[in-house]
């Protein structure tokens, strides 16, 4: 057959559908992108034009090309020459990347697109409480109330109920015995998580995110490029821990296998 020689491998069906979805998943990063900077800041979010955050400049269509603009203007704005910081490409590609990998995971699971847009709002909460150390609300509320009612559809609504009440609790002990330590942000995006993961993968994404934040941590404290009364975007990390377990649900196994 034509498509079992390597030079119509760009041809096969398989790598057009991968493709487009990546090309989607671009552009998705690019909206992204724009959640990530104006959701902290109070900003609308779809009735204004994209702009340079230093000088104003409003983008035309082509420095609006996911990761093609960012090469094209060799990552400086065109009207102010600062530099474009590096975590536009890098939405974007992940954005790409993601959507790819959503479609192979989720691939004939029912209500499969809210897991897409799961993965997006996780990418959007991680860059945020990243850069600003806040996770905002207009993220994680309607994922949770939204979560909660997918789940009732799927009939799995006491699954999610006690996730988000136990993933929430949790939490909410450790901030009520340690408020400087522990967000209310962190509260909500952990009951958030637990709505669509269940309870089962509760504390493991706990643990991973726990692992992952003491990990970076000590290796920026080593480096001194933090010290130890930094605040740590605890959020980030649990965000990229729903995100693996999200996507390689049999991990948890790896840690604690199973007793016979």
């Amino acid at each position: 057959m034509i498509t079992e020689n390597p030079y119509f491998a760009f041809f096969h069906p398989s790598f057009i559908s991968h493709l487009f979805l990546f090309l989607c998943g671009l552009a998705a990063g690019s909206f992204l992108n724009v959640l990530i900077h104006r959701l902290p800041r109070g900003e609308a979010i779809g009735f204004s034009r994209s702009h340079c955050p230093f000088c104003g400049h409003q983008l035309s269509a082509l420095e609006l090309i996911p990761l093609l603009s960012f090469l094209w203007l060799r990552g400086k704005c065109r009207q102010c020459g600062r530099p474009i910081s590096l975590r536009y490409p890098l939405v974007e590609l992940l954005g790409g990347v993601v959507t790819v990998l959503w479609w192979i995971r989720f691939s004939g699971t029912t209500g499969k697109l809210v897991y897409l847009l799961l993965t997006y709002a996780l990418i959007g909460v991680a860059f945020i409480d990243l850069e600003h150390k806040i996770i905002p609300n207009r993220l994680t509320i309607p994922f949770l109330l939204g979560g909660l009612v997918f789940m009732a559809w799927k009939g799995q609504l006491l699954s999610a109920l006690i996730g988000g009440l136990l993933g929430g609790g949790i939490l909410f002990l450790i901030a009520l015995c340690y408020p400087k330590g522990m967000g209310m942000g962190d509260v909500k995006l952990l009951a958030m998580i637990g709505v669509y993961l269940g309870w089962e993968r509760i504390f493991f994404v706990l643990f991973l995110a726990s692992l992952l934040a003491t990990a970076v941590a000590l290796l920026l404290i080593g480096t001194k490029k933090m010290t130890r009364k930094d605040p740590i975007p605890y959020g980030t990390f649990l965000a990229i821990a729903a995100f693996v377990i999200l996507y390689f649900p049999d991990l948890p196994a790896l840690f604690f296998p199973p007793v016979h």
